[in-house]
């Protein structure tokens, strides 16, 4: 059997067996690239910007106490003058998120991230909503998804110029058949291309070894990093870390205004309070960490894992990526635009792909 009849074979049964399986992946996939906007309405994140104070971390705290004495809460986001605060809260054997408004500090919504259409989309595209065993699953999924883009590149690629410039375009008045095989060769190279960044920042999620393997590639593993930590005494005894916290938050928020800031509430005796900015919202590669003693509020210096953007290893900032490459983030709307539709035609091919085959069989 020669090669490309050898992989033509691979690459009809791997999509026909798991084929419903890249559907459900990659649609789901593309929905989910919209969660933020998506979120912002249903959710109630969006607020009228105006002049004024922010409220406090501990008017926040104030409200969460009164409207959700279960929640526990972790940390608190902020956004910027037209998105309200979020509060992470555990509490009843799950999390919430808790949006408030950022000038009176009035509860506006409280989601569980468990329940709700939009994490059950979250949850499909992750675990099948299958759970850990579901998650193992999308994790092979994805990587025999790899083996069927470069089969279905290699399938794809003309033997001469004649037959590149044919399998560039579609021929829309075509028969079905001959339209449908178009649909599915043509648009699936076309989406190759930006499918195959989803997919390998996919495995780099799924994959320990490929982390490791990372790791080793970029020195990681030989680095040896410290633990920030916070030095408890008899004279913070009776303090009040919410007034510590404000503290924190008005200062970093006076030195990086146009920035975002999550700021935690820490609950273990030596556990410090972390600061995360980031350079742009639409970004969670590009954060720069701060760590303080919450008892103090004094800095904390060291080699520790995060810090500054700038200062991380390399294997920090390309970890950092993967989300953004995932999403298409990286490149603004255009990248998530690109990554939306490309994951649509990777939707579609196992359902084309099926016709094609069916179309074969009749003939």
């Amino acid at each position: 059997m020669k090669i490309k009849s050898f992989l033509g074979q691979v690459h009809l049964w791997i999509g026909l067996v798991l084929g419903i399986l890249f559907f459900i992946v990659a649609f789901s996939g593309a929905l989910y690239t919209w969660a933020p906007e998506i979120s912002r309405i249903i959710y109630h994140e969006a607020v009228e910007a105006r002049e004024g104070d922010l409220v406090d971390i501990s008017d926040l705290k104030a409200t969460i106490d009164r409207e959700f004495p279960s929640g526990d809460f972790r940390t608190a986001f902020y956004r910027d003058r037209s998105t309200a605060f979020q509060v992470l809260l555990y509490g009843n054997g799950t999390y919430y998120h808790a949006n408030l408004d950022p000038y009176t500090g009035e509860l506006l919504h409280i989601q569980d991230m468990n329940t709700g259409w939009l994490n059950y989309l979250k949850f499909l595209h992750r675990n099948l909503i299958l759970g850990p065993v579901g998650r193992k699953i999308v994790h092979w999924v994805t990587l025999l998804f790899l083996v069927m883009t470069i089969t279905g590149l290699v399938l794809w690629w003309p033997v001469n110029k004649k037959d590149r410039k044919n399998r560039l375009r579609i021929k829309w008045n075509a028969s079905p058949f001959k339209l449908n095989y178009d649909l599915h060769n043509v648009l699936g190279f076309y989406a190759t291309w930006v499918v195959i960044f989803c997919i390998l920042t996919g495995i780099f999620w799924g994959f320990e070894v490929v982390r490791d393997g990372l790791k080793s590639l970029t020195g990681e593993d030989q680095i040896e990093y410290e633990k920030p930590l916070s030095r408890p005494n008899r004279s913070t005894e009776g303090f009040d870390q919410f007034a510590l916290l404000d503290s924190l938050f008005r200062e970093m928020h006076q030195q990086h205004p146009d920035r975002t800031l999550r700021i935690s509430n820490p609950h273990q005796d030596d556990e410090p309070v972390r600061v995360t900015l980031n350079r742009s919202n639409a970004l969670v590669s590009q954060v720069d960490q701060y760590f303080f003693d919450r008892y103090s509020g004094r800095p904390l210096t060291g080699n520790f894992q995060g810090g500054l953007h700038e200062k991380t290893s390399p294997y920090h900032k390309i970890n950092g990526l993967v989300y953004d490459i995932h999403f298409g983030t990286i490149l603004g709307l255009p990248g998530r635009l690109l990554v939306f539709f490309a994951s649509l035609i990777a939707a579609s091919l196992p359902i084309t792909g099926f016709l094609v085959w069916r179309g074969k069989r009749k003939r």
